[in-house]
């Protein structure tokens, strides 16, 4: 019998790949990696098809489209890359930055990817596609993660929400952000190996999170409250609603807060914030946004996430022991706490970290036995729509990353090509209607 803790491994069985077709399949992937990705998409039960995403990821990287003067995270990649290329940065000096307040080097990894590739170039086609192995192999595992627990044919349901959780954090915005969004990709994937398999191995990578971005200790605190508090499903509950109700710390006693943290921690998230501040990502904090479009998205996705998981504890899911009630009662948990922080500068982006959970707990709730009852899909079908804006959003972003050489080049003509205009750019050029 299938459960939300299996693969359904005769759906893997049948879509298994001739070791043959799957070596044609990734040789395509380096010579067309935009016509791989399509095939992916169109069998996502093949197992090649989640390395096709991967590879496709990879050279998203390569051929990242970066806008000059934008401000982005990855304008400031590409500058520190020419820096430490230029100065011949040594790895002692650099390991020195780490732990000094105010330092724009907060996090271990992408400082590290970043010198070591330095030591050979200063090209930044070559920076991102490094950029795009780790987050592409966790990006990818954790949506097929989902696929491999989805016993019968998707439906138009399932097929929306896989999409939205696709998109959710997606490719481009992903590799612009790469500290912040690969963490978080390698905490959900962590999180739901953990919980599938218990192995402690994939704890360690949840705790491993804070060397890629310095915030995710507070993911990782939220972690070891969960595991405190996780059998009380409804006490969860509960303090989740409370918090949608508005129950939230001013930003005053937040600050006063941090001055009980010890010295290390106070002096390197001082520094953080500062370059956060000195480095504005594209996703941006969720109740700052002035714009109205995504204040409207905001709250339809706040509302998509109450009422589903609402729904699914009516529906019982806290009764039942396994991976569906662990996901739903961690996002739960989370919100809730990003609710009483969120005035706290970046950390609103924790948002994205709960989102992704309970929507992968509302996909595999819809996909079970339990969740495909006809009411069952009625209601989250009707609930589906406020994430309509949000996956427009996610589709525009991506877009707004990705060069045209990301649909002609490939792999051996990516290190010398380069666009002046971002697709998206392109795509409102030649319809002049959609601006």
């Amino acid at each position: 019998m299938w459960t939300d803790a299996e693969p359904d491994h005769r759906q893997l069985k049948a879509g298994r790949s001739k070791p043959g077709r799957a070596v044609r399949l990734y040789l395509l992937a380096l010579a067309a990696p935009f016509v791989a990705v399509v095939l992916a998409v169109m069998r996502p039960r093949d197992p090649a098809s989640r390395n096709l995403v991967w590879i496709f990821t990879v050279y998203f990287g390569a051929a990242f489209y970066i806008a000059a003067d934008s401000g982005f995270d990855s304008v400031s990649y590409a500058e520190w890359l020419k820096e430490m290329h230029q100065a011949q940065f040594s790895l002692r000096h650099l390991i020195g930055l780490f732990f000094v307040q105010g330092s724009q080097y907060q996090d271990v990894y992408q400082p590290l990817l970043t010198y070591a590739v330095s030591l050979l170039t200063d090209e930044r086609w070559l920076l991102f596609a490094v950029f795009g192995v780790l987050f592409g192999y966790v990006y990818s595992r954790n949506v097929w993660f989902l696929i491999d627990r989805i016993p019968a044919r998707f439906g138009l349901l399932v097929g929306f929400l896989l999409l939205a959780y696709a998109f959710h954090i997606n490719i481009g915005a992903g590799l612009n952000g790469v500290r912040m969004w690969t963490a978080l990709h390698v905490f959900v994937f962590g999180f739901l190996h953990y919980h599938a398999t218990g192995r402690k191995k994939y704890l360690a990578i949840i705790l491993a999170t804070p060397l890629i971005h310095f915030s995710f200790w507070l993911a990782c605190a939220v972690t070891a409250a969960y595991f405190l508090v996780r059998r009380f499903g409804i006490g969860v509950y509960v303090f989740f609603l409370i918090s949608m109700l508005g129950a939230a710390l001013e930003f005053s006693t937040v600050q006063a807060l941090m001055g009980y943290l010890p010295l290390p921690i106070e002096e390197r998230a001082a520094g953080y914030m500062g370059a956060v501040a000195a480095n504005p990502d594209v996703m941006g904090d969720r109740m700052n946004s002035a714009i109205w479009f995504l204040q409207l998205n905001n709250w339809l996705v706040m509302a998509f996430f109450t009422f589903g998981a609402s729904w699914m504890v009516w529906r019982g899911c806290l009764s039942n022991e396994g991976l569906v009630r662990s996901l739903l009662v961690f996002g739960m948990l989370l919100y809730g706490v990003i609710n009483l922080v969120s005035y706290i500068p970046s950390l609103g982006r924790f948002y994205a970290l709960a989102e992704m959970l309970l929507l992968a707990a509302i996909i595999l709730f819809v996909a079970s036995g339990a969740g495909r009852k006809r009411l069952d899909r009625q209601v989250l079908s009707g609930a589906s729509l406020l994430l309509v804006l949000n996956l427009a959003l996610g589709v525009r972003f991506m877009l707004g990353f990705a060069s045209i050489w990301l649909l002609l080049g490939n792999f051996f003509i990516a290190p010398f090509v380069s666009a002046d205009q971002s697709l998206y750019e392109l795509i409102l050029y030649a319809m002049p209607g959609l601006r």
